[in-house]
């Protein structure tokens, strides 16, 4: 029988989440259809269907991804990506990535992204990692700090969490290349306001802010304890930062520096991924008791449509490059000159020939400058046509901090 890829029918919906459900290793949450309902638009569920049953799932939210600059470009965010063991190795995905590709570039969307649970997956689909992230711990005993940090930490209840956080958050990615958008069907099942059936109202977390001297909201922490251990008659717990982000150096310090305060705790550490520099560290008097203990790529890009996104960002140093772009499924194929600067910038198909050739997953990587042309060029992943070209590339499109994705999606 042949296998129909195509958008999921209202009748078909539960039967889609439970294929998720299954395929993502989580059994017990099959039923779950409507709460599914209240985060993913039906338009946007791809399902592969061998007769009446889904044996592929693929699913987009309408998001956007900020750009050095402070750019808001509108992303297709792609999730729920599973194809079942028994119908492995027949292009499912392929197919199911392609009807996705082709829907993206009709809304308008010229990038999507995803974040990746698996490397080798998704970079023959043109995708490349764009962010890096670590998972950090913190000796929450040993946390001295250099200096008193600016703020104050208020406790709030979950309603005001929702209503002061993405205050917080809005003002953080208009200045964070790598930060995707929230909705706030996102806030409500991040907050546990929406919940799946059978799951606890999520009691265990408690929500704080940080406050200027103003008054003003700078700085958010969501976080649970456990478990509570006595390790030689000492109380031994961690304290997990599920979300966590601040306006400014100093105060994600005090939001670090409250989590460790707590009595009976002896770690801080981060759920979600922080970057990689975490700045905050040289804020310690001694940034060795604070240390990664996990290190990955977690937001990936595909670029679409290279004159809307190379177009949309700004460049620190000014430069003008013709880009042979290769994208063996179309969307992205073409020679391209971007010139820009500080103020602006400008990308269009070009017919001069190119100072630079590389596939489409690279220029995807190093997009909002956290990987550079050089790397690729010593790795030998692009190739270089004017002398000097991939040098002055590199430092066209490179940043002074590097992105981060303070969301997983």
């Amino acid at each position: 029988m042949t296998i129909d890829v195509r958008t999921v029918r209202d009748e078909e919906f539960d039967a889609w989440t439970d294929a998720v459900e299954v395929a993502f290793l989580d059994p017990k949450g099959r039923g779950n259809g409507a709460y599914w309902r209240t985060a993913v638009d039906l338009d946007r569920c791809i399902g592969a269907f061998d007769g009446p049953r889904p044996v592929g799932t693929f699913a987009s939210y309408e998001m956007q991804v900020t750009v050095p600059g402070g750019a808001f470009v509108p992303m297709t965010g792609v999730t729920a990506v599973s194809v079942m063991p028994t119908h492995r190795r027949r292009g499912l995905l392929s197919r199911m990535m392609a009807f996705e590709f082709a829907a993206a570039r009709e809304r308008g969307e010229p990038l999507a992204g995803l974040v990746a649970a698996e490397y080798p997956i998704y970079g023959r689909f043109g995708y490349g990692p764009v962010v890096e992230g670590c998972i950090w711990e913190l000796d929450a005993r040993a946390a001295k700090f250099v200096r008193d940090l600016l703020g104050t930490v208020e406790m709030i209840d979950v309603q005001e969490a929702r209503s002061l956080a993405p205050q917080v958050y809005e003002r953080l990615r208009a200045v964070t290349p790598g930060a995707v958008s929230r909705s706030a069907n996102f806030w409500d099942r991040r907050l546990g306001l929406v919940v799946r059936e059978g799951d606890d109202p999520t009691k265990e977390r408690l929500n704080a802010i940080v406050r200027d001297e103003d008054g003003e909201p700078v700085g958010y922490v969501r976080y649970k304890f456990g478990p509570t251990t006595w390790t030689h008659a000492r109380p031994d717990t961690s304290v997990t930062a599920v979300d966590m982000f601040a306006l400014s150096v100093e105060y994600e310090a005090r939001l670090w520096k409250f989590l460790a305060d707590h009595d009976w705790v002896s770690r801080v550490i981060s759920e979600e991924t922080r970057p990689v520099d975490e700045l905050w560290r040289d804020l310690l008097a001694n940034r060795r008791v604070v240390y990664p203990t996990g290190h990955w790529d977690p937001l990936w890009l595909r670029v679409l449509d290279p004159a809307a996104v190379l177009g949309a960002r700004r460049y620190d140093v000014p430069g003008r490059f013709v880009l042979r772009i290769v994208d063996k499924d179309g969307h992205a194929d073409g020679t391209f000159a971007v010139e820009g600067g500080p103020d602006g910038a400008t990308c269009a198909r070009s017919t001069q020939s190119p100072d630079v050739t590389l596939p489409v997953a690279i220029l995807s990587s190093i997009l909002l400058g956290g990987y550079t042309a050089s790397r690729y060029a010593a790795l030998g992943m692009l190739e270089e046509h004017r002398d000097g070209a991939v040098a002055g590339l590199s430092a066209m499109f490179r940043i002074g901090i590097p992105p981060w994705l303070p969301t997983d999606f």
